[in-house]
C-alpha cells in the first residue's frame, strides 16, 4: 500500500518516497501542443497545481536526473521525450505563500521569494557580472526595479549558461493580487503597487523574451486583465469555462474508483465520496472530484472513523475563502437566491470569464463569476455569457449553510444551534412542543423589520434560508414556492431512516391586515393534507407533522399537529 500524498507538492519526493500519484503527466502534451507560448491555467485551490507545476519543472529540467518519468503515460510519447526530456534550463516560482496585510511586508516578501529563486541557481552562473547582480538580488540590496527585471534577467542568464532558451513556470500568480485587494482598505496604495510590480515583472519576463521557450502560470482566477496582462499579446487562457486541458487537474471518477481499491475500501463508499466531493466541471467534462477532500477521507477512513464521521468539508476548512467570504457578506442578490442553491436547484446566470478581480463589485456577474472560477459554484454553459449555476456538492453545501447561518444570526438573531438540537428531535421522535416553542419565539421576538423594510416576503425568505441553514448532513429541504411567496411550501425529512422517522411540513401563508390568523394556520394545515409533500411523504413511510405558519405583519399564529 503506498503512502497517502497529503499535502506532497513536490514531484520528486512524490515518486522516489513511494506516494500514490495520479498520472496526470499527459498534462507535459497539453502544454507543448496546445496554442499559446505563454499558457495561463486557472483551477481551484488544492486540485493539483503546483504538484503539476513541480511535474514539468523535472520533466523539462536540464539540471534534473534521474528518469522519475518512467511508467507514466507521458513516458509512451517517444518523440515528446525526444525532444523535450532534460533539455531546458526551467526556472520555477510559487508565489503561494505572499498573502501580507499590507504593501511594505509584501514587497519584502517578494524580494525574499526572488532571492531564494536567485540562490537556486547562482552556483549555475559563471560569468562573473551575472553573479555580482545575483548576489545583490540574494542580499536584497537590490533596487525595486531590479526585482521586477530578476526573472527577465534568469532567463538571459540561463540561456547564455546552456546554450538553450528557459522555460518559466509560476504558480499561483494571483495570491499577491488577491492579497492586495483585501486588504486595499487598510493600505490605500496596497493594491495599486502590487499590480504594478507584478505588470512590469511579468512583462518584462513574458512578452517578446528572445531567451524564453515557453512560460506557464497558473492561478484561481484570471485576475487584473487590464493590467498585469495588458501588453502580453502572446497569453492565451484555459479557465474551468474551456474544454481544454479538462482531465489534468483533480480527480476523475476512474481515478478515484483506482484510490479507494488500492486503500482497501469499500466500492460502495464511492457513493457517499461522490455526493460530498464531487460535481466540478471543466469545459464540458463533469465528474471530476476535489483531490485533497478525496484523499483526506482516506486518511480518516484509515485512521479508523466511520464513512459518516469522515465525511467532512476538508477543503472549505484549509482552503482561503476570505475573499469568497467577503463577495457573500456584501452581496444582497447571492443571498436572495441562496434559497434556490441550497435546495439543489439551477439557477441562470450571466459570468464573464474574462472578469478582473478589481471589476467583481461593479459588475452584477462579479460575484457568480468569482464563485464559479473558483470552484464554489457548478457552471453549465447556456448560451451567449449565460450559464447554469449550481452546487457541486455537499461539502460546498455545507459551506454555504453556515455562512446562511452566520449573516441570519447576525442580522436577526437567528437561534440557529438550538433550533437545529429542537428540530433534530422532532424529526427522531416526533416531539413538536419544543421546535414550535423555539419558532414561535424567534419569529415573535427575533424577525427585526427595520431589517427587512415593510416586505413581508423577505421575512418568509428569511424563515426559509434558516431552515435550509440548520437541515445538515442527513437530512433533506425541499421548497415550492409561488411569485410573491403568498405561498411558501416546505419539506424537512431524514436522507434515511436511521436519522429519524417523521418528516416535517411548514406552510406559511400571509394573511392582510385585519383577518384572523388562526383561520388561515388551521387552513395552512388543511393544504398540507392535499398537497403532494403530504402522500410523498407518507408513502416513503414516515410519519407526518405538519405546521400552518400565518403571518400578519409583525403577528403570527402557528399550529402544529401530527396529521393522520
Amino acid at each position: 500500500m503506498k503512502r497517502l500524498p497529503i499535502g506532497v507538492n513536490d514531484f520528486k519526493e512524490m515518486i522516489e518516497e513511494g506516494y500514490y500519484f495520479v498520472d496526470k503527466s499527459m498534462l507535459i502534451k497539453d502544454v507543448i501542443e496546445l496554442p499559446g507560448k505563454i499558457k495561463l491555467i486557472t483551477r481551484p485551490r488544492r486540485f493539483g497545481k503546483t504538484l503539476n507545476m513541480s511535474m514539468m519543472e523535472h520533466f523539462f529540467s536540464i539540471f534534473r536526473v534521474g528518469d522519475l518519468f518512467e511508467g507514466l503515460a507521458i513516458w509512451g510519447e517517444g518523440g515528446i521525450v525526444k525532444d523535450y526530456y532534460h533539455k531546458y534550463p526551467v526556472i520555477f516560482v510559487t508565489f503561494k505563500e505572499v498573502k501580507d496585510t499590507n504593501w511594505k511586508n509584501a514587497l519584502d516578501h517578494m524580494k525574499r521569494v526572488l532571492a531564494n529563486l536567485a540562490r537556486n541557481f547562482i552556483e549555475r552562473i559563471t560569468d562573473e557580472r551575472d553573479r555580482r547582480f545575483f548576489e545583490k538580488i540574494l542580499e536584497t540590496r537590490a533596487l525595486d526595479v531590479d526585482y521586477m527585471d530578476f526573472l527577465r534577467y534568469l532567463t538571459e542568464a540561463l540561456h547564455r549558461e546552456t546554450g538553450n532558451k528557459a522555460i518559466l513556470l509560476i504558480d499561483e500568480y494571483d495570491v499577491p493580487i488577491e492579497a492586495a485587494y483585501m486588504y486595499r482598505e487598510k493600505d490605500a496604495e496596497y493594491y495599486d503597487n502590487m499590480v504594478a510590480f507584478m505588470r512590469n515583472m511579468l512583462t518584462a519576463a513574458l512578452k517578446d523574451n528572445e531567451h524564453l521557450e515557453f512560460g506557464i502560470l497558473t492561478g484561481v482566477y484570471r485576475v487584473a486583465k487590464e493590467s498585469i496582462f495588458s501588453g502580453l499579446n502572446n497569453l492565451t487562457v484555459y479557465t474551468v469555462f474551456e474544454n481544454k486541458m479538462t482531465d489534468r487537474f483533480g480527480f476523475m471518477e476512474e481515478e478515484v474508483m483506482e484510490l479507494i481499491k488500492h486503500y482497501g475500501l469499500d466500492e460502495k463508499e464511492i457513493k457517499a465520496v461522490r455526493e460530498w466531493y464531487d460535481g466540478f466541471r471543466v469545459g464540458m467534462r463533469e465528474r471530476i472530484y476535489n483531490p485533497w477532500s478525496v484523499l483526506m477521507y482516506i486518511d480518516s477512513r484509515l485512521s479508523g472513523l466511520d464513512i459518516e464521521a469522515s465525511l467532512q468539508p476538508f477543503w472549505i476548512n484549509t482552503s482561503s475563502n476570505d475573499l469568497i467570504e467577503l463577495q457573500i457578506r456584501n452581496n444582497p442578490t447571492l443571498k436572495e437566491e441562496l434559497d434556490s442553491l441550497l435546495e439543489g436547484k439551477r439557477i441562470l446566470k450571466k459570468l464573464d470569464p474574462w472578469l478582473s478581480l478589481k471589476e467583481i463589485d461593479a459588475r452584477p456577474s462579479g460575484v457568480w463569476t468569482l464563485l464559479a472560477s473558483s470552484g464554489y459554484l457548478n457552471a453549465v454553459y447556456h448560451e451567449r455569457r449565460f450559464y447554469h449555476v449550481s452546487l457541486p456538492n455537499k461539502e460546498i453545501e455545507e459551506f454555504f449553510k453556515e455562512k446562511v447561518s452566520e449573516w441570519l444570526e447576525d442580522t436577526i438573531n437567528f437561534p440557529s444551534e438550538d433550533l437545529y438540537k429542537s428540530l433534530k428531535k422532532m424529526l427522531m421522535e416526533g416531539d413538536k412542543q419544543e421546535f414550535l416553542e423555539y419558532l414561535k419565539s424567534f419569529i415573535v421576538n427575533s424577525m427585526s423589520y427595520h431589517d427587512f423594510g415593510s416586505e413581508s416576503e423577505r421575512v418568509y425568505k428569511a424563515f426559509l434560508l434558516g431552515i435550509l441553514s440548520i437541515a445538515v448532513n442527513g437530512y433533506i429541504v425541499e421548497s415550492e414556492k409561488e411569485s410573491g411567496y403568498g405561498r411558501l411550501d416546505v419539506v424537512v425529512y431524514p436522507r434515511e431512516k436511521r436519522y429519524g422517522g417523521y418528516a416535517v411540513i411548514f406552510e406559511v401563508k400571509r394573511a392582510d391586515r385585519g383577518e384572523k390568523l388562526e383561520d388561515f394556520a388551521k387552513a395552512a394545515l388543511d393544504q398540507i393534507r392535499g398537497r403532494g409533500y403530504y402522500k410523498k411523504m407518507k408513502g416513503y413511510g414516515y410519519r407526518v407533522i405538519g405546521f400552518g405558519i400565518a403571518f400578519s405583519s409583525k403577528r403570527v399564529e402557528i399550529e402544529a399537529e401530527e396529521l393522520g
